[in-house]
């Protein structure tokens, strides 16, 4: 049994709620997990949960918050995947949804597929910049592409390169300058971090100091 769990994305400037990310959860031995294969649940049944879950998430906030939904490279290139998004965001009157690469396409799958995302205005964002996604040639030649990119510090941590984390949150900062990006701040644990993101002009902030991801509930 699979659905969504979702998890706020903040404000950075007011602190108050911008939007939802939705995270896929399969339930395993009485407890909801994380799968270990995304692409194992097909699109469908993918689209027809988030579906639910945005519908309900609508209901509760009249001012439609922003739904970021996750896709690895070969679902960004797949057009049955594409067609499913497409078909979600007419759907739901309103709707504004940011797709979160977790993987960099190639530049060739950029100039393929991207006009197909920007006709149904589906935002494009790069997940977990710097270290999942570092800087490097195939990265930087599709940020042009980009709408925003996603800074996740938790990522520091759980690699012990606490020592890394200020000089790249500076330089990615720095690239959402240069390419004109929207600059998400994840990982945030306590006001701290609250702080740190502001001092960077985080324009979201997403992380436990405001919610684990869970199940929603209006």
């Amino acid at each position: 049994m699979y659905r969504f769990f979702v998890q706020p994305q903040i404000n950075a400037v007011t602190q108050k709620l911008a939007g939802y990310e939705l995270l896929l959860r399969s339930y395993c031995h009485d407890f909801w997990v994380t799968p270990k294969d995304f692409t194992a649940v097909p699109m469908d049944q993918q689209m027809s949960l988030s579906y639910e879950e945005i519908t309900n998430i609508f209901r509760d906030h009249q001012d439609n918050p922003q739904i970021a939904f996750n896709l690895n490279r070969a679902q960004f290139t797949d057009q049955h995947t594409i067609g499913h998004l497409i078909h979600l965001k007419k759907s739901i009157p309103g709707l504004r949804l940011v797709v979160e690469l977790t993987e960099a396409p190639t530049l060739t799958e950029i100039h393929q597929y991207v006009a197909l995302y920007r006709a149904y205005h589906i935002e494009l964002n790069l997940d977990d910049v710097g270290t999942d996604n570092p800087w490097h040639p195939a990265v930087r030649e599709i940020l042009p592409f980009m709408d925003g990119i996603k800074f996740a510090m938790q990522n520091f941590r759980l690699q012990h390169r606490q020592a890394d984390l200020l000089g790249s949150l500076k330089t990615w900062r720095a690239v959402a300058d240069m390419y004109q990006l929207g600059f998400t701040v994840e990982g945030i644990e306590d006001q701290d971090d609250v702080a740190l993101a502001q001092e960077y002009n985080a324009e979201l902030t997403q992380g436990y100091y405001y919610s684990k991801p869970v199940p929603y509930c209006g």
